[in-house]
């Protein structure tokens, strides 16, 4: 077995979470710009490349734009898992390159408008010195200088409930993350930290649960949040616990906290009772086409795009075949691994 810790990507796993189902991103966008957007309004997301005069790209983390009862809020956000203090500059930068995708350069008779989008920077890990707005101010001689302002959200001060309270729902599956900083200063995990670790995923998940119980996100939603949790656990034991015991231990503990009420109601029933991702059951009956539907969405949001013999396969499966599936959804991160899981209970 592989003793390595794996490898995460956390700015991959928020842009996931952004790009789950509109109703949730809608009431995280209102949360942390101060908005009012309606859940009738359209959501775009923005290219986020940009190639350079010189050719050398960049890449943003995130640009959206929302249209809404004939305005338009276009919105840039940046993740942090530390703080780099070039931040502010990049997004600048990034915020002036999108700013010129709407350059009016039509009348040169008039001042030239650039309009930025709507700057956040989302912090992960607790640090002190993170001031509570980024500023860069633009100085040139005998003018009036400008100030690029960034409010920063310190996502550290929030706990699950807080973040369920501020419909910040899908910004749930993070709180796993925030013992990282206790974790690399004392080099690995004791039994305290984790306990700490268990106490705040079986919070986190419950919250999870009650936001999909109670209409606030999708099944489809609760599912990629989950993963995304679990993914984020299995991470930081790999790295600061004993990761040979990690399909031991660490997934023993998942069963432990994985909340029924990730699953469709009245579609898919449920009970879990410790498999990972869910386990078909219950009332299948009459409706097995719309509980392979919501497994596929879910394989669908990890493996993109999906071989179209390996759906037809999926498609063919029987009710105990497709339960034998969704057992292993957390553990399938590829295509081929969807492969050989397919193949073997077929």
């Amino acid at each position: 077995m592989n003793t390595e810790s794996p490898a995460i990507k956390m700015d991959e796993m928020i842009k996931r979470l952004f790009h789950l189902s509109k109703k949730p991103l809608l009431n995280l966008l209102n949360a942390l710009y101060n908005d009012n957007l309606e859940e009738t309004a359209a959501v775009e997301y923005g290219g986020a490349e940009f190639i350079h005069d010189n050719l050398v790209k960049s890449m943003a983390d995130l640009f959206i734009n929302v249209y809404s009862c004939r305005a338009v809020y276009r919105y840039h956000i940046e993740f942090q898992t530390t703080h780099d203090k070039n931040i502010v500059i990049r997004m600048f930068r990034y915020g002036f390159e999108k700013a010129k995708e709407l350059l009016d350069l039509s009348d040169l008779s008039k001042a030239v408008e650039m309009e930025f989008p709507d700057p956040r920077v989302i912090f992960i890990e607790e640090n002190e010195k993170i001031p509570d707005i980024l500023q860069l101010k633009i100085k040139i001689p005998k003018q009036e200088p400008v100030l690029y302002q960034v409010p920063a959200f310190k996502y550290w001060l929030y706990n699950a409930g807080r973040l369920y309270e501020m419909q910040m729902y899908l910004l749930l599956p993070l709180q796993v993350f925030k013992i990282r900083k206790h974790l690399k200063a004392e080099g690995k995990m004791n039994e305290a930290a984790y306990q700490s670790l268990v106490e705040t995923a079986e919070e986190t998940v419950r919250f999870i649960g009650r936001a999909l119980e109670e209409g606030k996100v999708t099944p489809e939603d609760a599912g990629e949040m989950n993963a995304i949790l679990v993914n984020i656990m299995e991470y930081l034991y790999g790295k600061y616990g004993n990761y040979s015991k990690i399909d031991g231990e660490v997934k023993k503990m998942i069963k432990t906290f994985y909340d029924p009420g990730l699953v469709e109601k009245g579609k898919i029933k449920g009970r879990l009772e410790g498999r990972l991702e869910g386990k078909l059951e219950g009332k299948l009956e009459g409706k097995l086409e719309e509980g392979r539907l919501i497994l596929l969405k879910l394989i669908k949001k990890r493996i993109d795009p999906l071989s179209k013999d390996i759906e037809e396969r999926i498609n063919n499966l029987g009710i105990e075949q497709l339960e034998l599936l969704a057992e292993k959804i957390f553990e399938i991160t590829t295509e081929e691994d969807l492969r050989q899981a397919v193949t073997v209970i077929h």
